[in-house]
């Protein structure tokens, strides 16, 4: 087969099984299968051995003995014929030339009756009943360009090398399933890759020109196994049907991790899409990133309508870095018990020997648990929380490992810490429950597909609450660490100009809580001075940012071109009178209404909170509900609550860049890296939520340079 046209030499006569992907050697030669005479049963089909056979038709038929005498058995039909060498090849030729399973003669325009999905949003009681209600009767015919193109998704989408199409299990199923199908070289097949990806890129630059609605944007970078730099850029927005998305637009090489490079690459890539009008560009809390959202803000602020307020909410910080931070600053603390107990699992963890021995410390004590041990990432926090929950569940295991192993592990763990004592599980202990507090909240705030700019203010009020108890609680170890965390969480919280005020401005537009949330949060957080001027600023954000959208709204007064003017009317009897008086009654009347009217943020705010949502309230559906009742109201909803307060998305996109990237397909180019990551992002239907702790997983093993296991 020729890799870069599809195309294969064939035999004039009739065809071979090559030239259309036909029998179950398709484009390759068949394999005799030869069995000497005098070992073969009577009355069993069973091929013969003899010498290789000239004629290509023996390329679709099979030497047998049956009956005693020398058949031919076909391929595809399991017919036999004639196969004495002394009779020719013709009644083989006549039998290929009308053999209904032979490919060739498949009619390959002929079409078939299939039951295609269609959607269903409703879901029905009876499970018949939806089956029915999705299935819908069409006509089917086998066509090799849109094969090629489903075959280039399945690819991307299932993170698969091109090589696959030349495996062997591949070609033996398509050669059951259809075997028309031409298969395509593993260059062609990179080929359709790319081109589906510009063909899925089109599309969706097409949406974001007719897009009204502003961009939140998050970004993070990453180094690759090649020692390259990437950036990933994942737009979030709120469709006209109220629901949330997250594109991947960007995942390409970049020359360094400066805050100019950064910049200046995010800047190409929103010229690139046609994006100009951005809400938040929310990113960790490396000065780096200071520097290139910085100078994003002042390009967008050259834009015509690039951002809101002069771009002074652009820059958002990633709530879960921050809450790493705090959490960090508290463990410093406790280091060196934990540092015991981590040496204590990589020891464990070292060898299957080790592991066994473990487990059957596990098995002598009596432990029902099925959870493995794992080791964490000192970097993420969450990570170390996973490590001591699961530890502190084995600790009698440990324990017994400790005189049952003939002092291996006392003597290997001595030579750095030592091992764990009951002081060092006691502390551990004792702050767990607390890091779960923190890792509950990093959970949802790292949501996808829901909003989570509305939540973050009540994830704040908790954890301010609980770090002020455990700083005076009793246990030393407890206070300590809480006084740790209390003085990083001020660091950030205490500077006002380090808060983005929208992050209060989407709890308000949160029908549950609203304006009145807000100011009980804010005196709850701060001392009453700080507290009355947090309040006045977010109030005054709140209706700035609504002003500005309100000025934006095309306005359904009439011109004053359209206004009749009284004054020049011609009055000449009592009737015509009469109607001036009583239009100039209308019109005077009309107007002081039109002053008098309430604003839709105002309207919304004098309403009643919802205080029956219950725990699975979808705030998106509440405003889909009401966006006739707050038309300008809703316009500034979905660019607010579409705002992610986590890089958790992007840091998604790099543990796909770092799977689609690993040691075994090292020689990608970054054109084709960012082909696959974006174009799976796209193609992929199911809108599953992001696992934040496979991602965590798939994180740490890049950064360790351990792929082989991903």
């Amino acid at each position: 087969m020729d890799h870069l046209t599809g195309e294969s030499d064939i035999p004039d006569q009739v065809g071979s099984s090559a030239a259309c992907g036909g029998g179950p050697h398709s484009g390759e030669e068949v394999a005799q299968h030869d069995t000497p005479i005098s070992s073969v049963p009577p009355q069993e089909d069973v091929p013969t051995k003899g010498k290789k056979k000239r004629s290509w038709l023996w390329s679709h038929f099979e030497e047998i003995i049956k009956d005693g005498e020398v058949r031919a058995k076909c391929t595809y039909c399991n017919g036999d014929v004639c196969g004495k060498s002394t009779s020719g090849t013709t009644v083989m030729k006549n039998h290929l030339l009308r053999c209904k399973e032979y490919p060739t003669n498949i009619n390959k325009s002929q079409t078939f009756l299939k039951f295609s999905k269609s959607e269903q949003t409703h879901a029905s009681v009876d499970d018949d009943l939806v089956a029915e209600k999705r299935s819908k009767l069409e006509v089917w015919k086998f066509k090799q360009d849109e094969t090629r193109k489903a075959l280039a998704k399945m690819i991307i989408m299932d993170e698969l090398p091109s090589r696959f199409v030349e495996r062997e299990g591949f070609r033996y199923f398509m050669s059951v399933a259809q075997p028309n199908f031409i298969f395509p070289s593993r260059w062609t097949v990179a080929r359709d890759c790319y081109q589906a990806y510009l063909e899925e890129k089109k599309n969706i630059k097409s949406f974001f020109s007719k897009w009204s609605s502003r961009i939140s944007l998050t970004t993070d970078t990453w180094t690759s196994c090649q020692n390259l730099n990437y950036m990933c850029l994942t737009a979030h927005f709120i469709d006209h049907d109220w629901n949330l998305h997250k594109k991947i637009i960007n995942f390409c090489q970049i020359s360094g991790h400066s805050g100019e490079v950064i910049g200046k690459e995010v800047e190409k890539c929103l010229l690139e899409w046609g994006i100009t009008r951005v809400m938040t560009i929310t990113v960790d809390n490396a000065s780096s990133n200071d520097v290139g959202v910085e100078y994003v803000r002042k390009r967008l602020q050259r834009w015509k309508d690039g951002t809101v307020l002069n771009g002074k909410f652009v820059h958002m910080r990633c709530a879960s870095h921050v809450l790493n931070l705090t959490v960090r600053e508290g463990l410093k603390e406790s280091n060196e018990s934990i540092s015991r107990i981590r040496n204590a699992v990589r020891f464990v963890r070292a060898s299957p020997a080790r592991m066994q021995k473990f487990n059957n410390c596990v098995k002598q004590e009596q432990i029902e648990s099925k959870r493995h041990l794992c080791l964490d990432v000192e970097t993420r926090w969450n990570s170390t929380y996973l490590m001591l929950e699961c530890a502190l569940i084995y600790r009698r295991a440990f324990d017994f490992l400790e005189f049952s192993d003939g002092g291996k592990f006392r003597s290997e763990l001595s030579k750095s810490l030592g091992v764990p004592s009951d002081d060092d599980w006691d502390c551990v202990k004792a702050f767990v429950p607390f890091l779960k507090i923190f890792y509950d909240a990093t959970l949802r705030l790292s949501g996808s597909l829901y909003c989570t700019t509305n939540v973050y203010l009540q994830e704040l009020v908790t954890i301010s609450r609980m770090i002020r108890k455990k700083c005076e609680s009793i246990d030393m170890n407890e206070s300590i660490m809480a006084k740790g965390m209390k003085k990083k969480h001020e660091k950030y919280w205490e500077n006002m100009d380090n808060i983005n005020l929208l992050l209060f401005v989407a709890v308000v537009l949160d029908p549950r809580r609203k304006l009145e949330y807000v100011m009980w949060a804010i005196n709850d957080l701060y001392e009453p001075v700080k507290a009355k001027e947090l309040s006045d600023k977010v109030t005054n954000t709140l209706y700035s940012l609504y002003e500005h959208y309100a000025s934006q709204k095309t306005c359904v007064e009439p011109t004053p071109s359209e206004t009749i003017d009284l004054t020049i009317m011609e009055v000449e009897s009592f009737e015509e009178w009469h109607d001036k008086i009583q239009m100039e009654f209308e019109r005077d009347v009309s107007g002081k209404r039109r002053v008098k009217r309430k604003s839709d943020l105002d309207k919304y705010l004098d309403e009643e909170r919802d205080l029956y949502s219950g725990k699975n309230f979808d705030i998106l559906g509440w405003w889909k509900k009401r966006q006739e009742s707050y038309p300008t109201l809703a316009i500034m909803v979905k660019d607010v609550l579409a705002i992610p307060v986590s890089t958790v998305a992007s840091e998604s996109a790099i543990s796909t860049g770092g799977r689609v990237l690993d040691f075994f397909r090292s020689s990608l180019s970054p054109k084709m890296v960012e082909a696959l990551v974006c174009a799976q992002d796209w193609m992929r239907v199911s809108r599953g939520p992001l696992v934040l702790e496979e991602t965590l997983e798939d994180v740490k093993k890049i950064e360790e340079g351990n792929i082989f296991t991903l």
